[in-house]
């Protein structure tokens, strides 16, 4: 991107032009054209016609890179390697189903959505770890109702004990596994339940 120098007009311009600071007597600056286009409205800078130096091109983003985030108004600085992994994690695959099905590997984190005129159930496996969630959806106009593998269980509250599958089409629930001692998954289960 090419800049160009500029005169400063004394009186006009403050400490600051174009957020750059400007040192005791200044009289030129060089801008880019964007920065210069507000400054040149204002009358705090004049073009001089002549080229500035070439702004060398961004060197490309580097995976020890760091970049200032704020959390709960803290500053935080993760470099760019964990926000690719956390964007990799946070990324939500969509599967579907029209049968029968027990959820795998690849249905870890996803959306599974059912979709069958036909009753379908989806099993809950018992080896899933702590903290491993899937979202199942009821996409089809089945009932879809939730089975769980051998050696897995199901923590729900006392109000939701009789429940077995997701309520009606197009609405959806969350299993998370809890804890896992061996194959021992203990689910909990979030959302439109029946």
């Amino acid at each position: 991107m090419a800049t160009q120098i500029y005169n400063i007009v004394p009186g006009k311009a403050g400490k600051y032009v174009a957020g750059i600071r400007l040192t005791p007597g200044q009289t030129t600056i060089e801008l880019t054209p964007e920065q210069a286009d507000y400054e040149l409205a204002q009358g705090t800078i004049t073009a001089t016609g002549q080229p500035g130096s070439a702004v060398p091109a961004a060197a490309p983003v580097a995976k020890t890179d760091t970049v200032q985030l704020l959390r709960s108004g803290l500053p935080t600085r993760p470099t760019v390697a964990d926000l690719a992994a956390f964007v990799q994690a946070a990324a939500q695959s969509v599967r579907s189903y029209d049968a029968n099905t027990v959820l795998g590997a690849a249905d870890k984190g996803a959306l599974v959505i059912v979709t069958n005129a036909a009753a379908r159930a989806v099993t809950l496996p018992a080896d899933w770890l702590p903290g491993e969630s899937v979202t199942v959806r009821r996409g089809g106009a089945g009932a879809v109702t939730w089975t769980l593998a051998a050696g897995a269980t199901l923590a729900l509250p006392a109000s939701k004990s009789a429940h077995v599958g997701i309520a009606a089409q197009h609405e959806e629930a969350t299993f998370k596994v809890l804890s896992n001692a061996g194959n021992a998954a203990v689910w909990a289960v979030a959302g439109a339940t029946a």
